[in-house]
């Protein structure tokens, strides 16, 4: 269980805390879906001043946990959305659930406050099993072989098809600032939608564009070697940090 000082509230889903940027830090499944990004994720906003909205209480169907405790099973990152009248939908989430992404909602409707373009910068860290690259960037794109030619979701036949969730010279330069340094320190490549591009509805990034919210959205999948000590944790916070800022602010 994670032990957190007075400056975090607690909550039904795990915890938040008050900022001052354009940040918004998100860990929706650190409660042993994606271990260790609760972790990454205080230590990120913390360094941005950012926001932060953590679940640390539901985790996935596929949890070891989920037998014992199925009052906690919840997909955090798994949204409803309503084909014919184009909304989400809560009536079969949990309240803790809709509670989450109430805040998060508050939160980045206070942190565009701080943004020179009046957009909040919401931050959504996940963990992969992926070996091949150190991080794999979602914003409603995909690339293939790690190339800058983009696929947007509205190229795809999915019916629930979102759209980017940053401009693509962002994307395009999250990619390139990122990748520079872990292929120095690791040996690691960063993608842009590789295995994760982030271009359902249903997937909390989309979140931030529909519905009258026109926020920018990050999905961080993370890789273990990034994620599985202390060192390498706070090596990735302040990369995260100092490049997010560089893009920004």
């Amino acid at each position: 269980m994670i032990v957190i000082s007075k400056e975090y509230k607690r909550t039904k889903y795990g915890f938040k805390k008050k900022g001052q940027s354009p940040f918004v830090i998100i860990a929706p499944h650190a409660a042993g879906d994606d271990l260790k990004t609760g972790l990454i994720a205080r230590r990120l906003a913390k360094k941005l001043n950012a926001f932060l909205v953590i679940n640390n209480k539901f985790f996935k169907s596929t949890n070891s946990k989920a037998k014992t405790k199925p009052e906690f099973v919840q997909d955090f990152n798994k949204l409803g959305w309503g084909y014919k009248n184009r909304k989400y939908f809560w009536w079969n989430k949990k309240r803790p659930m809709r509670a989450f992404y109430s805040r998060i909602a508050k939160y980045c409707d206070l942190a565009k406050s701080y943004s020179r373009e009046k957009k909040a910068v919401a931050i959504y860290l996940h963990g992969t099993k992926e070996n091949e690259i150190g991080i794999d960037i979602g914003v409603g794109i995909k690339t293939k072989k790690f190339n800058d030619k983009f696929i947007k979701s509205s190229e795809s036949n999915y019916f629930c098809s979102g759209v980017p969730t940053i401009e693509i010279d962002q994307a395009k330069e999250l990619k390139k600032l990122l990748q520079s340094e872990l292929l120095k320190k690791y040996g690691l490549k960063v993608g842009i939608g590789c295995h994760f591009p982030a271009w359902s509805k249903r997937i909390a990034v989309q979140f931030h564009k529909n519905c009258g919210r026109d926020d920018y959205a990050i999905q961080l999948e993370i890789n273990k070697t990034l994620r599985q000590n202390k060192k390498d944790r706070l090596y990735l916070a302040y990369l995260l940090s100092e490049v997010l800022k560089q893009i920004f602010i």
